[in-house]
């Protein structure tokens, strides 16, 4: 053994060195994956025939040397090709290929946003709205951070254009270096977290095979099945992993704006207010005898009251529906009914507030829907009621929904900022409804969000050339049918029997189906014709093919790994550890330092395949595998931002003005490190905020 160390601790030292050697050389990444894997695997052969590299094995009573490649280099060379042949096939054709066909999808909805400059948008309309608070620059930037997140989900645009827009603006008006790179460079990565999450996606293509792979473990050492261990199967699924990570994301956002706030009130002249505009253009202070808690009440009041009862509801198990004994059991209320009526009545109860001096017929029409509704829910259609039914109870209490929401949107878009946040809550509404209310999974709420971000684009520039926009609309409303048909009425044509209802429903879906195809086609022609699209695929193209290069080149990497015992090596060492929750601090503070050098994508898929068998493997009532999953997104969040080689570091250090300097960004993103650590130690002792979405709302 050289210096002590056996052959394969020495060879997972030569494939570490090979791979930073490679990846600070300056090359792309994927070339210097799979380039530290070729030089690591050549060294190690070298050193194994020179008889350098062996471990001591006891073989009948005797020590022995036994090389790290036991069948000689050239068996674990085929061996390693045969073996990340197959992977490689498996990941296209695989079972995981229609998880991972949600990368492209998410990515294209991502840069059709950023071209459409809703960002530029909605930075302009946060800073006028937040501006005249102390740090209100760098709330705006927090808030708009959130938004652009929950719609686009790209790291790299989202910190380019509030580099662009909003850092000048800052360093103008008077703020901090610091303050103003740290807030943008951390909010641009929220796209990391807040579903829709190229991680989260990336995460579930390979944690769901690693709990299914840990839970089998464990039921091979107790002796039993998974399904005997655990009462159901050992699936955790990409659409399960966005409900849990939106909390968390919020919840992160609110900390960076809470931190931007406080850092303005102990410090006045580095984060001053700035007037950018009216303060009250709509006279809305004067309803509320110039008291702004009054308004905030009125507006935030309700939501936060039926949030509540919401709460209330699901821990008293009155919503939704489980299993029991292989007997699906209903509840009283439908969990997505009561998040569909929750969202209803905030709009409902906003325009009411916002818009106090117009007529409140329609709004107490509207209401009076949302109540009809509830106990027609409640009371009159059971859990398993056909479509025909749902329809029949619903139908008077819709038509007053429809009403009272016809006349509190339009009076909501009179409002510059709600008209400016509309159509990307609109998208974030559609796409995360349809995977949180369980209506459909990640990959095909993907294409709605790829779908409806190439209409919004089409959209804007459609109205900034004054030409008719109702061939989008028209296709939007005929996406909102197809949702709710799909949500309430058995679409399959295969049936041999097919009530009167679901024919209805399906004819309506048919003619809804070829308007949204119409509206589509509509919307790409005029993006060709403005000579936009063309971008947008091109860096779809490249961000796409960069994710699964690497992903190809990590499988061989890991293989490389696997070849000469360092997997069993580092799974051995993390099973020594006796305590899982110990297991799983030491697995969080290797990927937190891995992060200051490596990317989330190389995380992922190099280290988690190796540690995710052992650490998913704890007993699920003690540490939920959502916990888990979600704990390792957001230090791999943090890999963005840790110096020296956060990657939104290099994206804003590219952007930012002469006079801020590197040394600027890395003071400023510091304090939301440390905010992320913070944020990390909450979520472990607060498990209820990552598994209480997941719990509450019904699976996809």
């Amino acid at each position: 053994m050289l210096f002590g160390f056996t052959g394969v601790e020495i060879s997972l030292m030569i494939v570490g060195i090979s791979l930073f050697g490679g990846i600070l050389s300056g090359y792309p990444v994927a070339y210097a994956i799979s380039g530290s894997a070729f030089v690591s695997f050549a060294v190690i052969a070298i050193l194994n025939e020179a008889g350098l590299l062996y471990t001591l094995q006891e073989i009948d009573g005797v020590m022995e040397q036994v090389p790290v490649f036991e069948g000689g280099w050239q068996k674990a060379m085929l061996s390693t090709e045969s073996t990340w042949a197959q992977g490689v096939f498996s990941r296209a054709f695989g079972g995981n290929v229609e998880t991972l066909l949600a990368v492209p999808l998410f990515v294209l909805m991502g840069i059709a946003l950023e071209r459409s400059n809703i960002a530029e948008d909605l930075l302009s309309t946060m800073a006028k709205l937040f501006g005249t608070i102390p740090g209100g620059l760098a709330i705006a930037v927090v808030l708009v951070g959130t938004l652009l997140a929950a719609s686009t989900g790209v790291v790299g645009a989202t910190v380019v254009t509030m580099g662009l827009i909003a850092l000048p603006t800052m360093l103008k008006n008077g703020y901090s270096k610091s303050l103003a790179t740290g807030v943008i460079a951390t909010s641009g990565t929220l796209g990391q977290i807040i579903p829709p999450s190229i991680v989260i996606v990336l995460l579930g293509s390979i944690v769901g095979d690693m709990y299914a792979i840990g839970q089998e473990n464990r039921a091979n050492e107790l002796g039993v099945t998974v399904l005997e261990m655990l009462g159901e199967p050992a699936v955790l699924s990409t659409g399960t992993l966005f409900k849990a990570a939106f909390i968390p994301g919020v919840f992160l956002a609110l900390l960076y704006a809470t931190y931007a706030m406080g850092f303005a009130l102990l410090n006045k002249d580095k984060a001053p207010p700035v007037q950018l505009g009216e303060p009250d253009p709509y006279r809305l202070l004067s309803y509320y005898k110039n008291n702004p808690w009054f308004l905030l009440g009125a507006v935030f009041g309700p939501l936060i009251a039926m949030v509540v009862f919401w709460i209330i509801l699901v821990n008293a198990g009155l919503t939704g529906s489980e299993v029991v004994e292989n007997v699906v059991v209903h509840a009283p209320m439908s969990s997505g009914n009561l998040a569909i009526l929750v969202i209803v009545s905030f709009l409902l109860t906003l325009a009411w507030a916002l818009r106090p001096s117009y007529s409140l017929a329609p709004i107490v029409s509207g209401l009076v829907g949302v109540v009809l509704l509830f106990f027609a829910d409640w009371f009159l259609v059971g859990g398993d009621a056909t479509g025909g039914t749902k329809f029949t109870y619903y139908f008077l209490p819709g038509l007053l929904l429809i009403y009272g929401l016809k006349h509190a949107s339009v009076r909501l878009m009179e409002i510059e900022t709600l008209r400016v946040v509309s159509p990307p809550v609109i998208l974030i509404v559609a796409v995360l409804g349809s995977i949180l209310g369980g209506v459909t999974n990640p990959t095909a709420a993907a294409s709605l969000g790829a779908a409806g971000a190439i209409m919004l684009a089409a959209n804007r520039k459609l109205k900034d050339k004054n030409q008719s926009t109702k061939p989008v609309i028209w296709a939007s409303l005929a996406i909102i049918i197809l949702l709710l048909t799909r949500g309430n009425f058995d679409l399959r044509m295969s049936m041999e029997n097919i009530d009167f209802d679901n024919k209805v429903a399906i004819a309506v879906s048919l003619i809804s189906y070829h308007v949204a195809v119409f509206g589509l086609l509509y919307s790409c022609w005029i993006l060709v014709r403005d000579k936009i699209m063309s971008g947008i695929i091109n860096e779809t193209t490249k961000v796409t093919s960069m994710v699964f290069v690497i992903l190809i080149a990590s499988l061989f990497l890991s293989l490389t790994i696997r070849s000469f015992g360092g997997e069993h090596y580092i799974q051995e060492f993390l099973q020594s550890f006796e305590d899982p929750r110990t297991l799983l601090i030491v697995v969080m503070i290797v990927l937190f330092l891995l992060g200051f050098v490596l990317d989330f994508i190389e995380i992922i898929f190099i280290v988690i395949p190796i540690v995710g068998p052992v650490i998913y493997a704890a007993d699920p009532a003690l540490m939920p595998p959502t916990w888990i999953t979600i704990l390792i997104a957001v230090n791999l969040q943090t890999s963005f931002i840790t110096p020296p080689f956060g990657f939104a570091l290099f994206y804003l250090r590219g952007v930012a003005p002469p006079n801020v300097s590197t040394m600027d960004i890395y003071r400023g993103v510091i304090p939301f490190v440390i905010i992320q650590v913070i944020g990390l130690l909450l979520l472990w002792n607060f498990p209820e905020i990552i598994t209480f979405l997941p719990d509450a709302l019904p699976a996809n």
